[in-house]
């Protein structure tokens, strides 16, 4: 149990193992650690090293023999915060890097650049990157499916794009078909006949155009190519201008 929540805040399998077995033991020789660890004994005395240097461990030179003791508990708080405020350190020194690399990136080629995912982790990529793309242009466009897949399968990354949307101000257009009424927040909606729709859905916003196949495993696509991108948003508004907001639902 303590193993497996050590190793969720970063800690290895070895260092988790040998942490918790501080734990039990109290404080004890490397040898008796290595008896009970399941690990190679020069690996022991490498974990117990780490486990130093974080502070998580300590020793005491008794009869010329070091024996190991867990640091109190509240150590484990503060190894989280500096491992936080590494991670944020690292976060901007990253932010700083973007725009370099997209720079360089740009000098090098103006042709496509093409990005395919397979399975589920593709779909949460897009709608990261539909974000910024939509923070940076102010508008984005969607249209494709019948209904929304993203409702069901991503509500927690959808609820994110509807703060960002709220939080930035961007605008959203979205297509859908008649007779699936669809409730987004801060979303423009008109909707036209369903053969207009295939099971891939589309999304436009600055130079990207993103595309998902809902068909298990998932196939995502992101397409960067400012030529493609205006192409699509041309077919967008060509089907924008043909639809209509809000019909009457049958039976209503």
């Amino acid at each position: 149990m303590i193993k497996e929540k050590l190793e969720k805040i970063g800690l290895t399998a070895g260092e988790s193992e040998v942490y918790e077995l501080l734990i039990e033991t109290g404080q004890t020789k490397a040898g008796t650690l290595i008896k009970k660890a399941s690990l190679a004994s020069s690996k022991v005395y490498d974990v117990l090293q780490k486990l130093v240097n974080k502070g998580l461990a300590s020793f005491v030179v008794k009869d010329g023999i070091k024996h190991y003791q867990a640091t109190p508990p509240e150590r484990l708080v503060d190894f989280l915060e500096e491992k936080k405020t590494h991670i944020n350190k690292a976060q901007e020194e990253m932010v700083k890097l973007i725009p370099l690399i997209r720079e360089r990136n740009d000098s090098k080629t103006n042709e496509s650049n093409v990005r395919m995912y397979l399975g589920p982790e593709g779909p949460k990529i897009i709608l990261k990157e539909l974000i910024e793309a939509s923070i940076r242009e102010g508008t984005n466009y969607g249209y494709g499916t019948r209904d929304n897949p993203f409702v069901e399968i991503y509500p927690h990354e959808l609820n994110e794009f509807f703060n960002e949307e709220k939080k930035h101000k961007f605008k959203t257009l979205l297509l859908f078909a008649k007779g699936n009424r669809q409730s987004q927040p801060s979303a423009k909606i008109k909707y036209l006949s369903p053969e207009f729709f295939s099971p891939v859905r589309t999304m436009i916003a600055g130079d990207k155009v993103f595309l998902v196949d809902f068909t298990k495993p998932y196939t995502s696509i992101i397409i960067e190519n400012k030529q493609v991108a205006e192409s699509y948003k041309e077919h967008f508004l060509m089907l924008w201008g043909m639809a209509k907001p809000y019909p009457k639902l049958p039976g209503k």
